[in-house]
């Protein structure tokens, strides 16, 4: 998820060639406060024109409770294109009844609640009061909630934490967020990398997100896109292995057979459940899954 900045027409063009998944059009920290009006007419004019992104079309309004949270939804809930809002931080079930409430206030009808395409709900987890409610939060705004997301420097900053390079104090709180995120059927969506201008380090952090199951991550940059895209796919080995697995289980299911084994490994549903998970990030990244034959196995 690509954020743009509201008040930067610059940006606001380039968003529209831009080949992130989420392209989040932001009026709050990227934009002052004295430019919070005009970053708000130009944003709901993009929201409103002939051209739109290839992928999601998110806005990221004001925190509730700033003043600027009311013309915002007023300016971007009644558009054409708008998809997503993006809750900067969510603190409570409250929060996401509030926001559902000015869906069905504000949004067209098709973008209701009950309605074909509802507009989501992105809830940024951004303090500790956020994570200690987080289970209340992801089981609210049932049929707009669609993900959570952690919002890393707020976080620190609220819990007085040091972020440091290894990332270890932010272990319990990413991996709680991917947790309840899973369990409630929503996507996870990882911290920023904020060395915009260092590719490894965005690399072992997406990398590792990944290891701890988040579907994708936020970027401040549009260089970051790719190194993200890159890490979160599945490689090219990966999706074969998940390919083998699948068609072996397949195989071996109606042949009546439980586990077995393929490659010197025990292969069972738990494996099957995780190979039949890369194969659909596979075809969300548009890799080509290979096609497997019993001499494969």
């Amino acid at each position: 998820m690509l954020y743009v900045p509201g008040s930067n027409p610059r940006m606001l063009e380039k968003s529209f060639s831009s080949p992130a998944d989420s392209v989040a059009y932001d009026l709050e920290d990227s934009v002052s406060p004295g430019k919070k009006a005009e970053a708000r007419n130009l944003v709901a004019g993009i929201l409103n024109g002939d051209r739109r992104p290839q992928g999601e079309v998110v806005a990221r309004i004001n925190a509730l409770g700033t003043g600027f949270e009311e013309k915002d939804l007023q300016a971007v809930l009644p558009t054409r294109h708008l998809e997503t809002i993006a809750l900067p931080k969510t603190q409570s079930a409250e929060h996401i009844s509030y926001l559902v409430s000015k869906i069905n206030e504000l949004a067209p009808p098709e973008k209701r609640s009950g309605s074909s395409r509802p507009i989501k709900i992105i809830a940024m987890i951004e303090s500790a009061r956020a994570m200690v409610e987080i289970e209340n939060i992801a089981r609210s705004g049932k049929g707009h909630l669609d993900a959570l997301l952690f919002a890393a420097e707020d976080y620190c900053a609220d819990v007085g934490l040091t972020r440091t390079p290894t990332r270890e104090e932010l272990l319990y709180p990413r991996s709680r967020l991917v947790t309840v995120a899973k369990a409630f059927g929503l996507q996870a969506l990882d911290l920023v990398c904020v060395n915009y201008k260092d590719p490894q380090a965005l690399r072992e952090e997406s990398e590792e997100g990944r290891r701890l199951g988040f579907d994708g991550k936020q970027a401040i940059h549009p260089n970051q896109v790719d190194i993200i895209h890159q890490s979160f796919s599945p490689s090219e080995e990966a999706v074969r292995k998940a390919a083998r697995v699948r068609f072996s289980f397949e195989h071996h299911d109606r042949a009546g057979k439980g586990a077995y084994t393929l490659d010197g490994s025990m292969i069972d549903a738990p494996l099957y459940k995780q190979a039949m998970k890369v194969l659909g990030k596979a075809r969300a990244a548009g890799l080509t899954i290979p096609r497997i034959r019993i001499e494969d196995i």
